[in-house]
């Protein structure tokens, strides 16, 4: 809970291992990620939003606040009652108070375009629309994930500290009686961040949809949308969160800007990855074909192994 306070140590530590793990697992086939975080003075790290424990609207709240409430939350959601067989009560059953880890926790991105163009306009001036913004998407993801999961959210937090505007969405399947709420299941229904990137991509023209990565992510969520009977939970909310922000920002003229400066740079990024990846291919080809020549069981085209013969294999003619 405590990373989603951008001023927090905690949120500090978990980016700083972030971007060890990133060097300490690049293989050198992908370019080598970049830590995406930077600071915008005019909006500060994030905006937290909670869930009053009278009304359930969500309350605006500073980075104590949220700690405070949030820690409150997840004690209040951490057992259910179970209903168990009991021979020793009249009806034979009796509810037991059973522990459970009852707040899930998901990441809503922006389309960097959007991002882009937000955080411009933060940095021109315009850091309270911006504001008003992230509050509008705050309420919206909470009527949209509470309509079709029927989960209780319990915060939104927006963070301003990382090239894509993102959201933090926290919610519960415990009711306030402390049983599952009606409705309600495990599973959510979530394709992931990366396959709602790529469909936004395939959707705005910027990557063709007859590519692999496209069919794969359409694959991803119709296979999703088939067991649920509903497009994707997270699909919903990227496109919500893309709504708000056309319906703020979409008549800005720096719109066409940013996205013609995204056009022109992916196909660069996905040549450079594929030629990355066929030099990677072919590297590892020849390491594997140097390894397989030293080795005794290695069998060259044209021959196959017979019999043993003192401790190796005997080769004859195909």
């Amino acid at each position: 809970m405590r990373h989603g306070v951008v001023e927090s140590v905690i949120h500090q530590e978990d980016v700083a291992l972030n971007n060890e793990r990133r060097g300490r697992y690049w293989l050198g086939v992908e370019v080598k990620p970049e830590d995406g975080h930077h600071e915008i003075p005019e909006l500060g790290g994030g905006l937290y939003f909670l869930r009053d424990q009278q009304t359930g609207e969500l309350q605006a709240a500073d980075g104590d606040q949220f700690i405070g409430g949030m820690d409150a939350w997840v004690k209040e959601k951490s057992w259910y009652h179970r209903e168990i067989a009991d021979p020793k009560c009249t009806d034979g059953k009796r509810w037991k108070k059973t522990p459970t880890k009852g707040v899930q926790g998901m990441v809503v991105s922006c389309s960097p375009w959007w991002s882009n163009l937000i955080y411009e306009a933060a940095r021109s001036g315009e850091a309270e629309r911006v504001k008003q913004l992230s509050r509008q998407i705050a309420a919206e993801l909470k009527v949209v994930v509470e309509k079709q999961t029927k989960r209780q959210v319990l915060s939104v937090q927006i963070h301003f500290d990382t090239v894509n505007l993102h959201a933090h969405v926290f919610s519960t399947r415990i009711g306030d009686d402390h049983k599952f709420i009606r409705g309600t299941t495990k599973r959510i229904g979530l394709i992931g961040p990366w396959a709602n990137g790529v469909l936004r991509q395939g959707e705005q023209g910027f990557i063709p949809q007859d590519s692999t990565n496209y069919q794969t992510a359409q694959r991803l969520c119709e296979r999703n949308q088939r067991r649920t009977g509903e497009l994707p939970l997270d699909r919903v909310l990227c496109k919500t969160v893309d709504f708000l922000c056309y319906a703020m920002f979409g008549v800005s003229p720096r719109l066409s800007f940013w996205l013609r400066i995204y056009r022109q740079g992916l196909p660069t990024v996905s040549y450079n990855r594929l030629n990355a990846l066929h030099d990677a291919v072919g590297r590892e080809m020849k390491v594997w074909e140097h390894h397989a020549a030293r080795s005794r069981d290695y069998v060259p085209s044209g021959f196959q192994l017979g019999r043993g013969v003192n401790g190796g294999r005997e080769l004859m003619l195909k």
